[in-house]
């Protein structure tokens, strides 16, 4: 039952996001400053194909024009590779979603769509380049655009989400994908997902640094200190500090 209803869900979000908004209005929107849309802004994803986990964090976005920003972060791998980076995004295309995105839990006036750029810096032994497309949700609040707000789990929106690769200095090529909820570009046997709609890395890919994310909200057999110290890796601001070069934690 809740799989046709996430299903049903899917199906009316993007039937109803289809509709591209009137030229002028797109233009109204392009005109704003969007920085607030990914200031600020930390997701999760995967890197290769054993799927080693990457957590990506946007620490500073500027404009530079309508459809161009300027951004600078921090990507952290499997726990213990932070790396500086610094890019831009570039906006494409922007489409608009009708009310039924509107409720007490979700707030989607649409979506903006575009690519992106990041190369990071630092020692070349671990830097490289992101590259890829990316979406993100927004809703309007008067004149003000912010971004989108969805509170509803089982519906499994991405209202921030990266496709893409990663590049080394030496030419390696690898998948690298990224989003606030449902990671995408995952092998069907990546995860599965319990009673509350949460998402669980199998066991078959925990090792990739997924362990603590495990112990610090689904491990049963852990004592409540554990769980505390797993989650306190989780919740710290990771990112602080650390826009110098990339280093080993």
């Amino acid at each position: 039952m809740k799989q046709k209803i996430y299903h049903i869900s899917i199906f009316l979000l993007f039937w109803f996001c289809g509709a591209v908004y009137p030229q002028n209005h797109k233009a109204d929107i392009l005109q704003q400053d969007l920085s607030g849309l990914f200031d600020n802004s930390s997701m999760i994803g995967i890197l290769g194909e054993d799927c080693s986990r990457i957590d990506i964090h946007f620490a500073e976005v500027r404009k530079i024009d309508d459809r161009e920003y300027e951004i600078k972060g921090v990507s952290r791998t499997r726990l213990s590779l932070i790396c500086p980076f610094e890019g831009n995004i570039f906006i494409d295309s922007i489409s608009s979603c009708f009310q039924i995105m509107k409720s007490e839990c979700t707030e989607v006036d649409g979506f903006i769509y575009g690519h992106y750029s990041f190369e990071e810096y630092g020692d070349k032994r671990y830097s490289g380049t992101f590259s890829g497309s990316f979406k993100q949700g927004y809703r309007m609040r008067g004149q003000q655009i912010e971004k989108g707000r969805n509170e509803i789990v089982e519906l499994k929106l991405n209202l921030s989400e990266y496709r893409g690769k990663w590049k080394s200095a030496k030419g390696l090529t690898k998948v690298c994908s990224w989003a606030d909820e449902i990671i995408p570009d995952t092998p069907a046997n990546f995860c599965l997902f319990n009673d509350a709609g949460e998402w669980v890395v199998s066991p078959k890919y925990r090792k990739n640094g997924w362990d603590n994310l495990y112990n610090a909200y689904h491990n049963e057999n852990l004592t409540t200190d554990e769980i505390q110290k797993a989650r306190g890796v989780e919740e710290q601001k990771w990112w602080v500090n650390k826009s110098q070069s990339c280093k080993v934690n």
